[in-house]
C-alpha cells in the first residue's frame, strides 16, 4: 500500500520502469490516463472502468422473483458496484406489475449503519458522492422519481430511487451514478430494446428474465454484456472472464494468469 494522493501516486507507479504490469479499476476517464502513460513503456494494462448494467424482464419471466430479487442487484452496497443492474428494461404487459412489486420491495429495505445486523444499505463513501448522485437525480426532476431522500441523522446515507419515465438520452440512463438509484423503462419490440441494451460503451454484466430458451443462449439478447445471468442476477463466477467495457482486457478466471505471465520458449540442442 502506497499513501498519497491518486494523481502523483499513481501516475509515478504507472510510468516507473521497473513496474511491468497496471491493474486498475475506477473511472473510465483515469483509466485512459493509465493507458495512455503504460503505452509510453509497453506496459500491460487490465482495467475494470465501471458499467450500466441492464436489466431485461420479459412478460413471461417469473414477475414475483424477478421483481423482488431485482432492487438489491442494483441497491446492494448503496449502488456503489459496477455490476449494478441499473437500466431495467421490462416488457410493457409486465411493467405495472414489476414497477408495483420493485418498489414496495425497495421500501422495505432498511438503511442503516454498516454494523447494524438488521441494515440492507449502507451509506455512500463520502458526502460528494452523494452529491454526485443527487445531481444526477436533479437531472430528472421532470420524470417520476420515488425515493431518494436523506434519513435523518449523521452519515452520508441515501434511500433508494426509481426514476420512471426517463429517456434514453437521460444522464441517469446513459452514466453510471455509482450510488442507490435505478430506471425502469417499458419495452414493446424485442429488437429496439436490444438495440438500446447495447447502445452503451458499457459491458461488465447483465440478467435476462425469461422463460424462452431463445433469449438466453449466444443468440440471445445483450452480447457486448461479459457475464449474462439467466433468472438470476449473479456477476460473478470464477470461471468465468470480465471486463471493463466493450474494448477492455479480460480479467477473473483463467485469463487472468494470462495478463500477469509470459510466454517463452526454450531451445536445446
Amino acid at each position: 500500500m502506497v499513501p498519497g494522493a491518486g494523481g502523483a501516486i499513481g501516475d509515478a507507479l504507472v510510468g516507473h520502469p521497473l513496474v511491468r504490469k497496471i491493474s486498475f479499476t475506477g473511472s473510465t476517464e483515469i483509466g485512459a490516463r493509465i493507458m495512455a502513460l503504460a503505452a509510453r513503456g509497453i506496459k500491460r494494462v487490465s482495467l475494470e472502468l465501471g458499467g450500466k448494467s441492464p436489466n431485461i424482464v420479459f412478460a413471461d419471466a417469473d414477475l414475483e422473483k424477478a421483481a423482488s430479487t431485482s432492487p438489491m442487484s442494483v441497491f446492494a452496497n448503496a449502488g456503489q458496484d459496477c455490476c449494478a443492474r441499473s437500466r431495467v428494461f421490462v416488457e410493457r404487459p409486465a411493467f405495472d406489475r414489476f414497477v408495483e412489486r420493485f418498489v414496495e420491495t425497495m421500501r422495505a429495505l432498511k438503511v442503516g449503519q454498516p454494523g447494524a445486523l438488521d441494515t440492507q444499505i449502507g451509506p455512500l463513501v463520502s458526502r460528494e458522492q452523494r452529491a454526485r448522485v443527487e445531481g444526477y437525480l436533479a437531472t430528472a426532476s421532470e420524470r417520476e422519481i420515488i425515493g431518494g431522500e436523506r434519513p435523518d441523522g449523521p452519515g452520508y446515507f441515501m434511500r433508494p430511487a426509481v426514476v420512471l419515465g426517463c429517456a434514453p438520452t437521460d444522464a441517469v440512463w446513459r452514466e453510471e451514478i455509482f450510488g442507490p438509484v435505478v430506471c425502469i423503462r417499458p419495452f414493446d419490440d424485442e429488437a429496439a430494446m436490444l438495440r438500446e441494451v447495447n447502445d452503451s460503451p458499457y459491458g461488465l454484466s447483465g440478467s435476462v428474465w425469461t422463460n424462452e430458451l431463445r433469449r438466453a443462449l449466444p443468440r440471445g439478447p445483450a452480447r457486448r454484456e461479459r457475464r449474462l445471468s439467466v433468472n438470476s442476477h449473479s456477476s460473478v463466477h470464477v470461471e468465468a472472464p470480465s471486463a471493463a467495457s466493450s474494448k477492455a482486457d479480460r480479467r477473473n478466471s483463467a485469463c487472468l494468469a494470462q495478463g500477469y505471465t509470459n510466454d517463452e520458449v526454450s531451445s536445446r540442442r
